[in-house]
């Protein structure tokens, strides 16, 4: 389903990871920058950019000290990230006993980052472009192979609660399913969010897997 269409201004979080469309994230926010920037979703009813950064956190407790600076210096303070990344609801929200927020959110749709910059409370926010969903192709019998290493993959202890209800009913959600946790690099995954046919991504996958598999066998 098209959450929305054009352009859009919204917060965006970097992470070290890739969440395809229908898949669902719960992480623990320490930064006051990005509470912020979630408080700020939740009032205004829209969700946020995720998109893959492999710098270290980049919105700490200083970074507002740093709103009154030259706009060269915190352009700089800038963390480097992707072009593609996805549009996410924010679909629960509590504090732990920590007093920390925890989010849960969900992938709705593939967007392209326009334009970057960073707000008055030291939060970043993006004008993103929403991408057109892929095609809802239902999987079928020969993708069973595939199926079965996703559901080995979701039967393991380290798989997050919120990883496991996850939807792989169509050809998309399936790649999507196994990328987020078939241990590749992050570049890998985020070439294969960037993809826009899921049949493509599927018959990728299954090389890949194939060449893993071979360089296995021959290291025995």
């Amino acid at each position: 389903m098209n959450v929305h269409d054009g352009d859009i201004e919204i917060g965006l979080l970097p992470v070290p990871l890739v969440l395809f469309p229908g898949g669902q994230l719960k992480m623990t926010v320490t930064s006051a920058q990005d509470q912020d920037l979630l408080g700020r979703s939740l009032k205004e009813a829209v969700g946020v950019g995720l998109v893959l950064s492999e710098q270290s956190k980049w919105a700490n407790a200083e970074s507002a000290a740093d709103a009154s600076s030259s706009d060269e210096t915190r352009f700089q303070s800038l963390p480097e990230i992707v072009s593609v990344g996805t549009y996410c609801e924010i679909r629960d929200f509590d504090q732990n006993t920590k007093g920390q927020l925890e989010v849960v959110l969900t992938a709705r749709q593939k967007l392209k980052v326009l334009d970057a910059f960073e707000d008055m409370s030291g939060g970043l926010r993006a004008e993103c472009r929403l991408l057109e969903p892929e095609p809802s192709i239902p999987i079928g019998p020969e993708d069973e192979l595939l199926v079965g290493i996703l559901e080995d993959l979701l039967a393991h202890p380290g798989v997050a609660r919120e990883a496991r209800q996850s939807q792989y009913e169509y050809a998309a959600e399936l790649g999507g399913r196994l990328v987020e946790l078939l241990p590749i690099k992050n570049a890998v995954r985020q070439r294969f969010l960037e993809l826009s046919d899921p049949l493509a991504r599927l018959t990728r996958i299954e090389r890949m897997l194939d060449e893993i598999q071979k360089e296995k066998g021959a290291g025995e």
